[in-house]
């Protein structure tokens, strides 16, 4: 079967699809190697981000895309690619990609350079060192997005050899790219990597079998703290995995925490697609946990969820005139990021125009509240709230930052639970990934993430994933330190909990539970 892509340039790119795996248009492109993928909702049909259009001959359009899309667009042969099928003979253009990075030249009279590498599920995120100082750094959406946003959507393309073969090679070659881009004309060369990743992503990109992530009983068969060859890329140092599902990632955040002596005892939370846990009792003593939360977080996979840039509200704040979002670099938003979905489900919280269990309150008697109220649709059946700059907030979108504070809630509140002590008992809160990284405490407490009156305790420390591989490059003792760390971890698998549904369910309030 082939098909034809024309990408933003006009340059025309024929891609040979096998029959004998039935993916959809969207995983047949966009794990092509053809075209970046952009961050995409693992075809949920929510964010529009896999938008094609048929030059002739167009599928009938599904409510998907009658959902997204304009009635013009349609009429003009625009489909989301998540929703169709690949045919022979299809010609199919593509949209320019906003999320394609530019990676610029790096010059450095040291001939030996190293990269840190923090390859999460959603996005790669990267330091370049020479010595001990950072010379660049830049983050970009995972090249494997194309085959789903959130783990298991990887886990099941890669159950095959070719799906396994398929990722392995888009992320060892956007690496290979980074390098060749970083170093080009310059005096040196990376001559070592560390990298930190959840397990399911450390797994592929070594190419390992991945059904012992994939179904129960979960368990390693690859424990990471050892340097490997990876198809042509320098010798790598892979970080430390701690449980099934609680990687280097987290074991390389630990270790950065740890340089500054912290008071036990204190929990990590690495809060991205997949969010992992360390209750830290004593400097030999750890109760890990994770949980799936997907991609929210990370702005994508909601109808206008967006990583944080150019033209994206990254928060909303109540004024006499209504809803004020506060944008990057522009006066219009094309976008929300993670966070800004936070700050407006908040701002609608203190106002009660959201209710504790994630919905809209019709019924508004007086001031903001009734003039929100007159604002509110019904869409194919479900609610949207219009919002500035022609975007909405729909009921289906609120549900899924409810269902990622239950997850985050529950994880947190069990892991206290296995050590027998109270969150009051905590000396700090550390937050890092995407969470931690952007978001408003005041908003995490507002809607229930931590508990009322404990903001002052939490720190946000950024992306420390990336700065724990730093660390292993910098000084590669350390590495025998993140290595002793996993060996004093106890795991809680919450999915092995018999009353995980109802125990779930009971914290999909916007209150700590």
């Amino acid at each position: 079967m082939q098909i034809t892509i024309i990408d933003y340039t006009g340059r025309k790119k024929s891609l040979h699809v096998s029959q004998a795996e039935p993916h959809t248009l969207a995983q047949v492109i966009f794990t092509s190697g053809l075209v970046p993928a952009p961050p995409l909702c693992s075809g949920l049909g929510q964010c529009g981000k896999c938008r094609v259009r048929f030059v002739e001959n167009a599928p009938l359009p599904v409510g998907s895309d009658t959902l997204i899309l304009k009635e013009h667009a349609i009429d003009a042969g625009w489909r989301l690619a998540c929703k169709h099928a690949p045919e022979d003979g299809m010609i199919i253009e593509i949209p320019e990609n906003p999320y394609v990075q530019h990676v610029g030249t790096v010059e450095s009279n040291n001939k030996s350079l190293q990269l840190a590498v923090d390859l999460g599920t959603t996005s790669l995120h990267w330091a370049l060192l020479d010595g001990k100082k950072t010379i660049a750094s830049g983050s970009e959406p995972n090249p494997q997005m194309g085959a789903g946003s959130e783990i298991m959507s990887r886990l099941s393309f890669a159950a095959t050899e070719s799906g396994k073969t398929i990722l392995q090679d888009l992320i060892v070659s956007r690496i290979a790219e980074l390098i060749a881009e970083l170093t080009d004309n310059s005096f040196g060369n990376v001559d070592s990597l560390a990298i930190a990743g959840n397990p399911a992503m450390t797994y592929l990109l070594l190419g390992l079998d991945t059904a012992c992530l994939a179904t129960a009983p979960y368990k390693l068969t690859y424990k990471g703290g050892t340097i490997e060859k990876i198809a042509d890329l320098p010798p790598a140092y892979i970080a430390p995995l701690a449980s099934p599902f609680v990687g280097g990632d987290l074991t390389a955040g630990l270790l950065s925490i740890l340089q500054d002596e912290p008071e036990y005892p204190f929990i990590l939370a690495d809060m991205g697609t997949n969010g992992e846990f360390i209750l830290a009792l004593s400097p030999d003593n750890y109760i890990i946990t994770s949980v799936a939360l997907g991609p929210a977080l990370e702005g994508v996979g909601l109808h206008y969820g967006a990583t944080a840039g150019k033209g994206i509200a990254t928060s909303y704040k109540l004024a006499p005139t209504g809803l004020v979002p506060e944008v990057m670099g522009a006066t219009y938003a094309d976008g929300i990021s993670g966070t800004g979905y936070l700050a407006l489900i908040h701002a609608l919280r203190k106002i009660n125009f959201i209710s504790n269990d994630g919905l809209f309150v019709e019924k508004q008697s007086q001031g903001m509240g009734s003039r929100l109220a007159e604002r509110l649709e019904v869409r194919h059946g479900i609610q949207h709230l219009a919002l500035p700059d022609n975007m909405f907030l729909s009921a289906e979108d609120i549900e899924e930052f409810l269902k990622v504070k239950a997850a985050f809630t529950f994880a947190f509140t069990r892991v206290l639970e296995a050590a027998d002590i109270s969150a009051s008992q905590l000396k700090n809160i550390y937050l890092a990934g995407a969470l931690g990284e952007h978001a408003g405490v005041q908003d995490l407490e507002g809607l229930g993430f931590i508990p009322a009156g404990m903001g002052s305790r939490v720190t946000a420390v950024n992306n420390t994933s990336l700065q724990g591989a730093e660390l292993m490059l910098i000084d590669p003792t350390l590495r025998n330190v993140a290595e002793g760390l996993t060996t004093n971890c106890e795991a809680v698998d919450l999915t092995s909990d018999p009353n995980f549904t109802q125990t779930f369910m009971r914290h999909m309030r916007f209150t700590f539970i």
